[in-house]
């Protein structure tokens, strides 16, 4: 409203220009139809205009809340999905063949503050854990990977964003699921660098790289970046590969934090490994 207020104030003069010249044509057109006509054509062109005008800008006003909804919407649809779900062998019968289990949780969130041009970037969310939200959990927007969190309070969570050097993100080319981590070269807000992808497979610009799903953290296929640039390391059997982040983190507004459901039992598992070295 503030805003809209601002543009009316604005525009003011132009529209008591509009008012008068109106006045000005209605006295001078008087009697005579076929001015009349000649100006009521004008007048709904110009009418229109305005009217087509103005329409956008309210449009405009409401994006906020359509965009509240389409998000909410979204994060229902993802919770349906079969990438939210784990097939429970252990529960076969007769009349069904497998059950889905609820594996991930998609909770809505909304950007507090973010930043992109640090070395270490980080972002605060208005959830917490009133919300069912804690560290190590994945966040994400409705394009693809933004951040882990990291520290949570009753109402807000703090969250490092993949613009930081000190995250890593478990990644693989879509294509033919070859795997590696993609990290953030503190330069660009829009690329960073993916890592431990073998030169023997072929690759191209444009491919898309996603989430593994080898980490606790992070469902796997979620979109990360796009392949930019590539060549081959001359000291290393390995690509060194140029990506770009597929989110624009300079102009979040709605996020999903995804709640793992299995994470500690699959922590906890994978804590044992150093027993079975010998």
């Amino acid at each position: 409203m503030e805003s809209l207020l601002r543009f009316l104030k604005k525009i003011h003069f132009q529209i008591v220009f509009i008012i008068l010249e109106t006045i000005a044509l209605v006295l001078a057109i008087g009697g005579d139809i076929k001015r009349n006509s000649v100006f009521f054509t004008s007048a709904n062109y110009i009418a229109g205009n305005i009217y087509n005008a103005s329409w956008k800008y309210v449009k405009y006003f409401n994006l906020r809340g359509e965009n509240d909804i389409l998000i909410e919407q979204l994060a229902q649809i993802r919770q349906k999905s079969k990438d939210a779900y784990i097939l429970d062998t252990a529960k076969f019968n007769d009349a069904v063949d497998s059950l889905g289990v609820l594996k991930y949780k998609y909770i809505t969130a909304s950007v507090l503050k973010n930043s992109v041009n640090r070395s270490n970037n980080f972002l605060t969310l208005d959830v917490g854990e009133k919300d069912g939200v804690h560290p190590d959990m994945a966040v994400v927007s409705a394009a693809g990977v933004v951040g882990i969190v990291v520290n949570t309070s009753e109402h807000f969570s703090l969250v490092i964003s993949i613009l930081n050097n000190k995250v890593g993100v478990s990644a693989k080319l879509k294509n033919n699921n070859f795997y590696g981590s993609i990290t953030w070269d503190g330069i660009d807000y829009h690329t960073a660098t993916l890592h431990e992808i073998p030169n023997h497979i072929e690759i191209n610009k444009g491919d898309t790289v996603v989430t593994s799903g080898y980490s606790a953290i992070f469902p796997p296929n979620l979109p990360v970046a796009i392949i930019e640039d590539f060549h081959k390391n001359g000291d290393d059997n390995f690509y060194s590969i140029k990506v770009k982040y597929i989110t624009d983190m300079k102009c979040l507004s709605k996020v999903f934090v995804i709640d793992n459901l299995f994470q500690q039992e699959q922590i906890e598992l994978e804590s044992q490994e150093s027993k079975f070295v010998q």
